[in-house]
């Protein structure tokens, strides 16, 4: 008897005594990747051992794997520096925390620069001046600000249209941001690189090899690759492989309106809609990567319907019930500032509803859609 005794209180010591500080690093990081965005930066907070393990890259890409498709907002400030606030999309919505933004300090004021939030790629946000000359790349959970050099006197001429993309090639780990320059008369469409980390000046690479077209959509990436819509004698979709830096294009298909001239991706698929068109809105999705002929009509939705909110709207994500999660923006006049609407239309019904997510009183300011992620576009380095 006195033994069991013995036995017992040994076991009540060494269970009193362990702590999670006694876990190997490899389960203390699976544990905090699973913790809501807030709670990791609490986290942080608590030991040193436990802010490097959020810095490591298995716990970047483990944290990714497991967070929600978000809504990215600048706030741009005059007065006070300009902020980020990160909006988690839950599903369903119902289900979201009562706090459902994280909010992030950028030290930036915008008079001068910065008014524009171009392109995110991997939780990373692009920032630019309206003539894309001045360029930061801002990671909102490093809070890691890269600032990019000025591009070639060559590529400032005022009659030039200068676009911008973001991209990131999975196989080597690094960040490009991509300058391509239209210049009419005659039309030449020149392309600029810069390499996060590894280049100290935009590398030319003079034209693409394409057929010289102006641009008309935002330039998006999925699978590695930057895609935009060019219009010339005819509208292409054109594309730009980050790792290779390699161009190319392919046509419009036959069956889609020509006028289609907005390009994005949901649930992981290049889609195409007419932001103009009158009577109905219809989202075509490219069903599998790279067969052109796999373009569906996927959505159908009367103008009446989307015509409750106006503005621009494009689709973010499917819930699981089947309904399209919907981003709605426009210039909201009584404070003069783009105000965003979620909405959620479900196919079988019809219906379009607005989408109130609790804590949220006004959804303001340039948005991106996007996984906010603790990698690093200086990671290559390392």
């Amino acid at each position: 008897m006195g033994r069991s005794k013995r036995k017992a209180t040994q076991i009540s010591q060494i269970t009193t005594t362990a702590t999670i500080s006694d876990l190997p690093n490899h389960i203390t990081s699976d544990i905090l990747s699973r913790l809501p965005l807030c709670s990791v930066f609490a986290c942080k907070r608590v030991c040193k051992p436990w802010r490097d393990l959020t810095l490591e890259p298995c716990f970047a890409k483990s944290h990714l794997s497991r967070y929600p498709p978000s809504l990215v907002f600048y706030r741009i400030g005059t007065k006070f520096p300009s902020h980020f606030e990160i909006l988690q999309l839950h599903d369903p919505p119902a289900l979201c925390h009562p706090t459902t933004t994280v909010k992030f300090k950028t030290e930036i004021h915008s008079p001068r620069m910065l008014t524009e939030l171009v392109a995110s790629c991997n939780g990373s946000i692009l920032l630019s001046d309206s003539s894309c000359n001045d360029v930061i790349v801002f990671n909102l959970l490093r809070a890691q600000r890269i600032v990019l050099p000025k591009p070639p006197k060559s590529a400032l001429k005022a009659h030039n249209f200068v676009s911008l993309g973001f991209g990131h090639s999975p196989t080597t780990d690094r960040y490009k941001v991509l300058r391509l320059t239209y210049t009419p008369g005659p039309a030449r469409l020149c392309c600029d690189i810069y390499t996060i980390g590894i280049d100290d000046r935009w590398r030319s690479i003079g034209d693409t090899g394409q057929p010289p077209a102006f641009i008309i959509s935002q330039i998006i990436l999925l699978n590695g690759v930057l895609h935009w819509i060019g219009d010339g004698n005819s509208r292409f979709i054109y594309y730009f492989d980050v790792e290779k830096e390699q161009f190319g294009s392919f046509p419009l298909p036959s069956h889609i309106e020509s006028s289609c001239d907005c390009l994005g991706v949901v649930d992981n698929r290049l889609y195409l809609h007419d932001e103009l068109s009158v009577d109905e809105w219809k989202v075509w999705t490219m069903k599998d990567y790279g067969d052109f002929g796999s373009w569906t009509l996927e959505w159908v939705i009367e103008r009446p319907i989307t015509n409750r909110f106006g503005g621009s709207h494009k689709p973010l994500k499917t819930f699981k019930d089947g309904s399209l999660l919907m981003m709605f923006s426009g210039l909201c006049p009584r404070i003069n500032v783009m105000k965003t609407t979620l909405a959620s239309y479900n196919p079988q019904t019809r219906v379009l509803e607005e989408i109130k997510y609790r804590g949220v009183v006004l959804l303001w300011g340039a948005s991106v859609a996007d996984v906010p992620c603790f990698c690093s576009p200086m990671a290559a380095l390392k």
